[in-house]
């Protein structure tokens, strides 16, 4: 039975570098065929309200696939309401038990999605695996394990546990604070057994303005050392109760799962 997987990616104002994202997931696929994993991809990108010539890019990539294969792709569009709700819907959009995410400005490298459906498939009792990440600026080393288990670009986890946890939240205040991924992971791990991967896997780009881009003196810094810079603002209280109602619900089902 071939293995399906999908790839959601959000894009915004992503013309420049959506190619190369979806190049890569292609690489990636034809890296786990050339292993001989019979893998399905299935491409989802969500146009998260794109005033560039993302659309444009988007239809012609799709020429690409209208002949069937083993990868196909699909492109949707919505108002623009930020990553996390774009990979929701994302994923409400695509059909595989099993799901990664990638952004629009990053890269899977080749033995990605082959190192994360071999770790699944090989022990079903864990809900999620996730990869090391490779950074094209300077970081730190004592920030990546941190940094790596607050990403979800390098995750890749069952559709069931993505829905039990209701997936990303969309709160308009997450967004402002870039902490969707951080609020995913913590649901996730609440609920869910994961496995830590030591393969780098993933490549993550500096971009002018992307959230690496502005915290770039701090993951320069030994992490013992950061003690902040004033400019870090606190999480709302929207964003307090929201991570407080979720791991609640999340507490009640587990204690319906173990029949309590």
């Amino acid at each position: 039975m071939p293995i399906r997987i999908a790839v959601v990616i959000p894009a915004y104002n992503s013309a420049d570098t959506l190619p190369r994202t979806v190049e890569s997931v292609l690489a990636s696929a034809a890296y786990a065929a050339e292993h001989g994993i019979d893998l399905r991809t299935e491409i989802v990108v969500v146009d998260d309200g794109s005033s560039d010539a993302t659309p444009e890019i988007l239809a012609a990539i799709a020429r690409r696939f209208e002949t069937p294969g083993p990868v196909s792709f699909k492109a949707i569009a919505q108002p623009n309401r930020g990553a996390g709700p774009a990979r929701n819907e994302g994923v409400r959009h695509s059909s595989a038990p099993l799901i990664t995410f990638l952004d629009a400005d990053d890269e899977f490298l080749p033995p990605h999605l082959a190192t994360c459906v071999t770790a699944l498939e090989h022990d079903r009792d864990i809900g999620f695996v996730w990869t090391r990440r490779k950074l094209d600026v300077p970081l730190h080393p004592s920030w990546g394990p941190s940094l790596d288990r607050r990403t979800v670009m390098n995750l890749c986890v069952r559709r069931i546990w993505h829905e039990m946890i209701k997936g990303f939240p969309e709160h308009p205040d997450f967004r402002k604070m870039t902490c969707e991924d951080a609020f995913y992971r913590i649901v996730l791990e609440s609920l869910a057994a994961g496995r830590e991967l030591e393969d780098e896997t993933v490549l993550i780009h500096f971009q002018p303005g992307n959230s690496l881009d502005r915290q770039r003196v701090k993951f320069a810094t030994p992490i013992h050392e950061w003690n902040g810079d004033g400019k870090e603002p606190e999480p709302s209280a929207a964003i307090i109760a929201a991570l407080e109602e979720r791991l609640a619900y999340v507490e009640r089902l587990k204690s319906e799962m173990a029949g309590g």
